[in-house]
C-alpha cells in the first residue's frame, strides 16, 4: 500500500486484468459516468486497457491509484505534479511557479459508498501526503461548477475557489465551466 490512514487504504495501480476490470466496471456505470467521462463516454474493458495502460506503465506524468474503504476497492485516484506545464497553462491556472504544485482527479466507482464523508477522509489523507510526502507546496483540483457535492467535499477538505475556468471541459457534449480549487500548505511558525 502507498498509503493507509482512517479505514482508507491507496495503493498504485497495477497493469493486470483485475485493475482493469475494476476500472471497467466503474467507468460503464452511468451514475459514475454522469460525474466522470459522461454517460456518452463510457469505458468497457478494451478501452480501458488502451487508455490506462500507458498511464500504469509510467508513459505519463500521472500516478494511478486505486483506493480502499475498509479493504474494499472503491475508487480511483491520479495524482501528478506540475512541474513542467507549459506558460500558458501556468497562466489559465493562476500558477506563476509550479514548482511542487500538485493536482489530482478522483471518482468513488462503488456508488454505496456515496455521501458517507469518505471522499473527505480520501482527500485529506492524499492532500496530507502530497504535503508531507512528496513536499507539495499547493494542490489543485477542478471540479465542474454543477458538481455541487465534489466542491462541497473539496471545501471541507481546506481547498477553496481560485477561479472559473470557462467551457474548460468537454462533457457529455457541452463545454462546463469548472471552479479551479486549490489548498495551500501551511507553513509551520515556530515561537521562541
Amino acid at each position: 500500500m502507498l498509503l493507509e490512514k482512517d479505514e482508507i487504504s491507496i495503493r498504485l495501480m497495477q497493469d493486470d486484468i483485475q485493475d482493469y476490470q475494476l476500472m471497467a466496471k466503474w467507468l460503464t456505470d452511468d451514475k459514475v459516468l454522469k460525474y466522470y467521462e459522461g454517460r456518452d463516454n463510457p469505458f468497457p474493458l478494451d478501452r480501458i486497457i488502451e487508455s490506462y495502460q500507458p498511464i500504469v506503465r509510467g508513459n505519463d506524468p500521472a500516478i494511478p491509484c486505486l483506493f480502499y474503504y475498509k479493504n474494499t476497492p472503491i475508487g480511483y485516484l491520479q495524482y501528478y505534479s506540475l512541474n513542467d506545464l507549459p506558460e500558458s497553462d501556468r497562466q489559465m491556472y493562476c500558477l506563476e511557479e509550479t514548482d511542487n504544485v500538485y493536482a489530482m482527479d478522483l471518482f468513488i466507482g462503488e456508488t454505496q459508498y456515496w455521501s458517507q464523508g469518505i471522499g473527505t477522509k480520501l482527500i485529506s489523507v492524499v492532500v496530507n501526503y502530497l504535503f508531507e510526502e512528496l513536499e507539495a507546496k499547493k494542490v489543485v483540483i477542478d471540479p465542474q461548477v454543477w458538481n455541487t457535492r465534489a466542491i462541497g467535499c473539496y471545501e471541507k477538505c481546506g481547498f477553496v475557489k481560485i477561479k472559473l475556468l470557462r467551457e474548460h471541459e468537454l462533457h457529455e457534449g457541452k463545454y462546463w465551466n469548472c471552479w479551479l480549487m486549490a489548498i495551500e500548505r501551511k507553513k509551520s511558525v515556530h515561537l521562541y
